[in-house]
């Protein structure tokens, strides 16, 4: 989802972004009050064990909806099927603004109680586990006021453009029940829906799947849409207004030149808007070429053999509801955003609020891709302005836990879950260094995760499972930790050799005190052409000396913007000179001892050449001595017992005289 924040005036929309991102200000706006119910009913066992009994396979919605007034009236259809030993309660959630009228379980007509917004019917014969059962719920009412990511749970409200009224859904997080009878539980997920809507005849009704039929009722129609995907509870919508359709088609590579429907529902007044037609028009009709570029990035389009679309509504942002976004107006970047996020959030759904990573990090990411692959005049610009963000500030991290999952701003934070949480995947993207690797490893986790949930940690043991990189360094700095590094580049040049020494700090050293990076530098001469290096940073000060001819006139650090952080201008420092580190070098410039290979996750062989007797002695980077070893001309050194990490092997001849100081990577 996300969010800009609107200005009317006249027929036009003023967009600010500022610093927070466009999706999360209003996933923000959730009544603390709902969440308070929610919390409570999440913390009792005892209230929420007879919900977790079953797990619903089918849903049906059958409602009356206007655009008009947020009243509500119908029934829902559960199917589900026993899941613990034994079922004798019947339980679900409706917001207490609604009136109950009936509820039938199996065909029975069951009594019911209410303690706040939980209903429990107690089933005359206890189904055993495995057994299938059909509940309906008829209720009718005026869903609640606030409590949404975006606003309400279920709202209604006038046209930007005049002339026009719209009412719509929006469940993200916990309000799917503001409006429907539902089981909220993000791990069971519906595996097909339906979402029937009658209306007046004036109006069309937008939501997930496909429109199957409309059938005319005299002055009112029913619009009757199917789906047989996976879906979870916060993503079932629908959208009512006087609605325009606008379709566009997109042909992804994979269907052999057959079509996906992109079926938009833009607001009757805006769409004979000459500000919307030169300006939103404009934007959406970008949206076929995205969703065949994101076919190749993430795999086909999940929901390919139904839809995608759109239903423009008054909502300062977007929702990225199952095959059909509920938006308020169209900018290439949130149509992007929500796009991505019919497979990072939809098809593949976080598994816990606080891994909501899963869903925002990677619908940012898309962005980012988008960009530059599709708008590369803006890639660079679009990049720095979510660094930017995040270092604005000095800490904070991805990773949340506790009450915090119940917390709509910490779930939706602008610089952490959206700009830090894509920023951190673009990283990961650059320490894999086989952009086929990374992409077919990003494939790989949608086919396996998906119709499912996932966390963050499931991505991190697939990353390692699928590259071979043990990950657990970078998540534990970029994800679970706090802060960013901050690099004071160094260098000097001899005619043949050039040597660059940075020193690096931290925004947060109590959180994070170090970041162990590979990191680029770009390095300018005279007369010759730019060239950039890769390199580790793996201690606080490195020093890297490699040959280059032509003298150095400029040196930039991460000139790519692969990671977040911070980089004073580098400059010259002639006291750099050829004999770093205390390194024993030969005369013809080559050291005499060699580690590899290096990284390694076993052994390692050291091979030490012109000196009779060595130590080597393997240190962490808190100085603490891990193992020593007496070195012949070649040894071997057993690294099976060490944590994955960064050591540091020091090798001293028989004087006790160091001959190398060299970094040793251990995954």
């Amino acid at each position: 989802m996300k969010h800009f924040f609107t200005l009317i005036v006249s027929f036009c929309v003023l967009i600010s972004a500022a610093q927070q991102h466009v999706c999360s200000k209003i996933k923000q706006n959730s009544s603390a009050v709902q969440f308070n119910v929610l919390a409570k009913s999440s913390s009792s066992s005892v209230q929420i064990t007879h919900e977790m009994k079953y797990d619903v396979k089918f849903v049906h919605l059958n409602l009356n909806v206007e655009r008009n007034t947020k009243y509500i009236s119908g029934y829902v259809k559960t199917v589900a099927t026993v899941t613990s030993a034994v079922l004798d309660t019947f339980m679900t959630l409706l917001h207490q603004n609604h009136t109950v009228d009936s509820i039938r379980f199996n065909g029975a007509l069951l009594t019911y109680f209410r303690q706040d917004s939980m209903i429990k019917a107690g089933i005359p014969s206890p189904l055993p586990g495995g057994a299938t059962f059909t509940a309906m719920v008829y209720y009718k009412g005026m869903p609640p006021a606030g409590g949404s990511a975006i606003g309400s749970g279920f709202s209604t409200q006038a046209s930007w453009y005049g002339g026009n009224n719209a009412t719509w859904s929006l469940s993200e997080s916990f309000v799917a029940y503001h409006w429907w009878p539902c089981k909220q539980a993000l791990t069971d997920k519906i595996d097909s829906s339906w979402v029937f809507i009658t209306t007046d005849s004036t109006n069309k009704a937008g939501s997930n799947g496909v429109l199957k039929n409309v059938v005319n009722l005299g002055i009112k129609k029913r619009y009757e849409w199917k789906s047989h995907k996976p879906i979870d509870y916060y993503l079932i919508s629908v959208a009512v207004s006087r609605f325009k359709e606008y379709n566009l088609y997109a042909k992804p590579q994979y269907l052999g030149g057959d079509s996906i429907l992109i079926q938009n529902y833009i607001d009757a007044s805006a769409y004979v808007d000459p500000f919307w037609i030169a300006n939103d028009k404009v934007e959406l009709d970008k949206m076929p070429s995205v969703l065949n570029f994101l076919s190749n990035m993430y795999g086909m389009y999940p929901f390919y053999k139904e839809k995608y679309g759109h239903c423009m509504v008054p909502l300062g942002g977007g929702m990225e509801h199952n095959t059909m976004t509920t938006i308020g107006f169209f900018d290439y970047y949130i149509d992007a955003h929500e796009l991505g996020h019919q497979w990072w959030g939809d098809q593949v759904t976080c598994k816990t609020w606080g891994d909501i990573w899963i869903n925002e990090g990677f619908a940012s990411y898309t962005e980012h891709l988008v960009a530059e692959y599709l708008d590369p005049a803006n890639f660079a610009a679009n990049l720095n302005a979510a660094h930017q963000n995040v270092i604005a500030g000095a800490g904070g991290s991805i990773y949340f836990t506790g009450n915090d999952t119940l917390n709509s701003n910490r779930i939706f934070d602008s610089r952490l879950t959206y700009d830090k949480g894509g920023a951190i995947i673009h990283s990961l993207r650059f320490l894999t260094n086989n952009d086929s690797v990374w992409f077919n490893t990003l494939r790989g986790f949608q086919t396996a995760y998906k119709h499912s949930t996932a966390s963050a940690l499931d991505f991190q043991n697939y990353y390692q499972a699928q590259t071979g990189i043990n990950p657990g360094i970078f998540f534990n700095q970029w994800y679970y930790g706090e802060g960013y590094p901050i690099f004071t580049p160094k260098y000097n040049y001899t005619g043949d050799t050039c040597i660059i020494k940075v020193v690096q700090t931290v925004s947060m050293p109590s959180k994070t005190p170090l970041f162990i990076t590979p990191i680029e530098y770009k390095i300018g001469r005279t007369g010759k052409p730019d060239t950039t290096i890769r390199v580790m940073h793996s201690i606080p000060t490195e020093i890297y000396k490699f040959p280059l001819k032509g003298a150095v006139t400029s040196l930039t650090c991460d000139p790519n913007n692969w990671i977040i952080n911070k980089a004073t201008n580098s400059v010259r420092d002639q006291t750099l000179g050829v004999n770093i580190l205390g390194i024993a070098v030969d005369q013809k410039n080559e050291p005499i001892i060699t580690i590899s290979p290096n990284p390694s996750h076993d052994f390692v062989t050291i091979t030490c050449s012109g000196s009779s007797k060595a130590l080597a002695s393997v240190y962490d980077l808190a100085g603490k001595l891990m193992f020593k070893k007496e070195l012949l001309s070649e040894t071997q050194l057993d690294l099976r017992s060490l944590a994955a990490g960064v050591y540091l092997v020091k090798v001293v001849d028989e004087n006790g005289i160091e001959m190398e100081s060299q970094k040793l990577i251990c995954q």
